[in-house]
């Protein structure tokens, strides 16, 4: 039943645990073929500047002597943003009203795909080049299936892999926001002793069991993947389930183990491709839980999925909870050997949940191999579109048009979609809610709509909230497609970040038309108010930093076309309230606000756009800043306290370039993020990077002719996107 590649895949794997070595096994993982030769020739190739933070793997020595003191970096990678708590589903606002919401979703991806990132990974940079997941909303749990060399082998021909790898913060922080839990990554085999591993006290306990705990606990994640696919003694298999259950005993609540199906108890590779009294022992053994959940080697059937089901329920666990059915997205795309529609059966209620391995493979497969720009990576995003929304990229209509396996396996028309078997999720359910559409990468950086920052960069773990539904825009009046407008985020100007949501297109004259965009619980109180940020028109070319992007057509010139805010309420899901926004004279970024208490004590669902004119448009355009919605009792005009403690820890200067390392007091309340800005010599500020958190490097400012010293200042911003006054700090260029 087993494909030729993932034969293959298990050859190799085989071979890299007695022979090859770390090296061939990082290979082995799907997506390393394909990047891995060009990493490996890249190790002996330019390094980066001495000083810039990049994370690492651990061995079971480092494991057992870790202290944030010790490890290298170590509080420059911590992702301090809590997971979110994810409102209750609704069936009528779902894109497919019909959908189970039972079955959750795990995916193990690698992050960035940044150049050399399976040795240098990163948390924030300044390039444009690496990839930012845009589908949160379906996932459940993301992995980081990364690999990454111990301490001091970065540099090496040779690099010696880390048995477990941390899950990039960035990756963490956005996860989070989104109400996902992260998992790092343990991969066996690797040339190392696994007794070391597996050592055990007098008193039972396990020291790297223990450590592993502290290091998700001071990370800021949420437990582990567990990848076994290398043989072990009987003796250490028995060894690695008791520590197992040691580590889910001593863990935090809420803590995650998932198990991936390879190893039995008796310490031989055999995969199992359903839950049964096999691979059962490693999720719970004697009535005591050992890992939380498990995922399922992807060879699986209808019947071996119906059986893992039956298998779950007797042993009194939730299928949904417990047994993820795996599928290979970097291995086969969108045409897979293992039917998706096994696990959902278009008669019948799912039978488990589901997991992936490889979803950042669009980035691999995109026509090109040059990812420095919007239009190189326009594909990119079109392909993921195509994986979570379906074939037609709208979460409305999903479903395939061809059988699902084919030899052309970068066709989406053989795939059905995420969103056409997974609900979608959300975490709007409370005040303030603000989003800027910000994607997690950029080629500039605005504020307020002023640009601050002319550098490309990246960092998911900024990344907004983003819409639910990508892309649903249908007709207000009768619900049906609407293909007059497409909907993207567009890199040429932002109100806050590196994007904005551009809406373009034509309107038919007396057709209005919706764009679904946000699933929310949101009670409505007699001071709540709604409010969008727009720009009408073409943005101007910003050319100097400070400028804004002030010269476009006032909103309405030139065509009759209106914008409205569209709620639909718990009370009437059927149906959406229009409310008309007021117009404005006024050129550049505005921003239109509507009270809501006249709706007092109804609770919001989802939230839209609505676009109509009473004569035909041919060039519609309109770029959606900022949506919010506030209550004036949370004090959204209250500033943050200027935050404490702003020092440069470090400054390396090299040829009148500098890195900079900085901290400050992390605030308990009442701030969203922190943007540090450079004064410039005239008195402009440059942005220089956003982060929640206390620390963040800086490298590559360039001195400016004359310079001597060089003031930076820090501000904090509330959830409501009230900045403080700034905390400044300087380092010298003597």
């Amino acid at each position: 039943m087993t494909t030729g590649g993932a034969i293959d895949r298990r050859a190799f794997l085989a071979v890299a645990g007695g022979v090859v070595g770390a090296v061939a096994a990082d290979l082995a993982q799907p997506g390393a073929r394909e990047q891995g030769v060009g990493a490996r020739a890249a190790w002996a190739a330019e390094r980066p500047p001495v000083g810039i933070p990049f994370m690492h793997g651990y061995d079971a020595p480092a494991i057992k002597a870790w202290s944030p003191e010790t490890d290298p970096y170590a509080k420059y990678f911590r992702s301090r943003v809590p997971l979110a708590r994810r409102i209750p589903s609704f069936r009528p606002t779902q894109a497919n009203p019909d959908l189970d919401d039972r079955p959750r979703l795990m995916t193990l991806a690698n992050d960035y795909m940044e150049a050399e990132n399976f040795v240098l990974a990163h948390r924030y940079g300044y390039t444009f080049e690496a990839y930012a997941l845009r589908f949160w909303q379906y996932l459940d749990m993301m992995g980081s299936w990364h690999g990454l060399p111990v301490y001091g082998d970065a540099g090496k021909d040779e690099p010696r892999f880390g048995t477990v790898n941390l899950p990039n913060p960035a990756w963490t922080d956005a996860a989070h926001r989104n109400g996902v839990k992260s998992l790092g990554c343990w991969f066996w085999p690797r040339p190392e002793d696994f007794a070391e591993f597996v050592e055990r006290r007098p008193d039972g306990s396990f020291p790297v069991a223990e450590k592993l705990v502290e290091m998700a606990v001071y990370f800021g994640f949420d437990g582990y993947f567990i990848n076994q696919e290398g043989q072990v003694t009987p003796e250490q298999a028995e060894a690695l389930h008791e520590m197992l259950g040691f580590m889910a005993r001593i863990a935090p609540e809420g803590f995650h183990i998932q198990w991936y199906d390879a190893l039995t108890t008796d310490g031989r590779v055999r995969y199992q491709n359903e839950f049964n009294e096999v691979n059962a022992p490693w999720v719970v053994a004697d009535g005591t839980r050992v890992c939380s959940s498990i995922f399922l080697n992807y060879w699986w059937s209808e019947e071996r999925l119906q059986r893992s089901h039956d298998y779950a329920v007797a042993l009194g666990l939730d299928p949904y909870e417990v047994v993820f059915a795996g599928t290979e997205a970097g291995l086969n795309n969108f045409s897979q050997p293992y039917d998706p529609r096994w696990i959902f059966p278009e008669a019948g209620e799912p039978r488990t949940s589901w997991a992936f391995l490889g979803t950042e493979f669009p980035w691999r497969i995109a026509p090109g191999e040059d990812r420095s720009t919007v239009e190189a990576q326009r594909p990119v995003y079109v392909l993921e579109r195509q994986w979570w929304s379906g074939p037609k990229q709208d979460p409305s209509r999903t479903g395939r048009s061809l059988p699902p396996t084919g030899e052309d396996k970068h066709n989406p028309e053989r795939w059905d979609g995420v969103a056409h078997t997974i609900v979608e999720k959300s975490v709007i359910g409370s005040y303030p809610f603000v989003t800027r559409f910000n994607a997690g990468t950029g080629l500039r950086f605005f504020i307020e709509g002023t640009l601050v920052g002319r550098r490309p960069w990246f960092n998911i773990g900024i990344q907004d909230i983003l819409p639910t539904w990508q892309w649903w825009v249908r007709s207000a009046d009768d619900g049906g497609p609407a293909t007059n407008l497409s909907v993207d985020y567009d890199y040429e100007v932002a109100y806050d970040g590196g994007t904005s949501l551009l809406v373009a297109g034509s309107l038919a004259a007396g057709e209005p038309v919706e764009l679904r965009l946000f699933k929310t619980w949101l009670p409505v109180h007699a001071d709540a108010e709604a409010a969008l940020t727009v720009l009408t028109g073409n943005p101007a070319d910003v050319e100097q930093a400070g400028e804004t992007a002030s010269d476009t057509e006032p909103p309405g010139t030139g065509h009759a076309a209106r914008l409205r805010l569209g709620l639909t309420f718990a009370d009437q899901p059927d149906q959406v309230t229009w409310l008309d926004l007021p117009d404005s004279a006024s050129a550049g970024w505005r921003r239109v606000s509507v009270p809501l208490a006249r709706y007092a004590g109804r609770t919001i669902a989802a939230i839209s756009l609505g676009f109509q004119s009473p004569v035909a448009v041919e060039d519609y355009a309109l770029r959606v800043g900022e949506l919010r919605l506030t209550r004036r009792s949370d004090a959204v005009g209250r500033p943050p306290r200027p935050p404490r403690g702003f020092v440069v820890e470090q400054a390396h200067v090299v040829d009148d370039v500098a890195t900079v390392f900085l901290a400050w007091q992390l605030a308990s309340e009442n701030v969203w993020y922190y943007d540090i800005f450079r004064r410039l010599p005239g008195g402009a500020r440059e942005w220089l990077g956003r982060v929640f958190d206390e620390v963040y490097v800086v490298p590559g400012i360039e001195r400016r002719p004359g310079e001597v010293d060089t003031t930076l200042e820090l501000v904090a911003v509330s959830p409501s996107g009230v900045p403080s006054r700034p905390a400044r700090a300087r380092f010298s260029w003597r």
